[in-house]
C-alpha cells in the first residue's frame, strides 16, 4: 500500500493529469520501499495498521520456525555432504530473513509528516533522474535532504 497517493505524487513533481501513472507510481514504490529500507521497519498508514500487523507476529514466527525445522530435517536426507551443508545453511538463512523481516514489523512506524516529505523528496529525484548517470552537471546532495528527515526514526541493527 502506498503512503503517498498519485496525487501527492503529481503535484510533488509537477505533472499534468495526463502524465503516465505507472511511472509515478513505480517511483512512489521505490522511494516507500528506499525509506523502510533505510529505517529498517516497516512503515504504516495508522496505529491500527501497525497493531493489526503486530498480531502476526507470533504466527509469524511459528511459520518460519516450523519450515526451518522441515528443511533442516529434509537436510538430513540429502546423501551428499556438500549438497547436505548447503542446504542447511540456505535453511538457516530463509530463517534469519523470516526473523528480520517479523522484526521490521514489530518495530514498524506510523508514518509521519517527515517520513512523508522523505518520501516525496526521495520520489521527487527517482523521477527527475532516470538514469544512473548524469552528463554536463556537478551533482551534490542536498544537506537536508531524506535522510536528515529519516535518521530519527532510523532502527540501527547491530551485526
Amino acid at each position: 500500500m502506498s503512503l503517498i497517493s498519485i496525487e501527492q505524487a503529481r503535484a510533488h513533481v509537477r505533472v499534468e493529469d495526463d502524465y503516465p501513472v505507472e511511472q509515478l507510481q513505480s517511483a512512489v514504490d521505490g522511494a516507500q520501499d528506499a525509506a523502510e529500507a533505510y529505517l529498517n521497519r516497516r512503515i504504516y498508514e495508522s496505529r491500527d495498521a501497525l497493531d493489526a500487523d503486530r498480531v502476526e507476529y507470533p504466527a509469524a514466527m511459528g511459520a518460519a520456525a516450523s519450515s526451518r525445522d522441515s528443511a533442516l530435517a529434509a537436510a538430513a536426507f540429502i546423501q551428499g555432504a556438500e549438497e547436505r551443508s548447503a542446504a542447511i545453511r540456505l535453511a538457516r538463512v530463509v530463517y534469519q530473513e523470516a526473523i528480520a523481516d517479523a522484526g521490521r514489523c514489530v518495530s514498524g512506524v506510523v508514518v509521519n509528516p517527515s517520513i512523508r516529505s522523505a518520501i516525496l523528496l526521495t520520489m521527487g529525484h527517482l523521477y527527475a533522474n532516470r538514469s544512473d548517470v548524469v552528463v554536463g552537471a556537478q551533482v551534490m546532495e542536498l544537506p537536508q535532504g531524506a535522510r536528515s528527515l529519516l535518521r530519527p526514526y532510523r532502527r540501527v541493527m547491530m551485526p
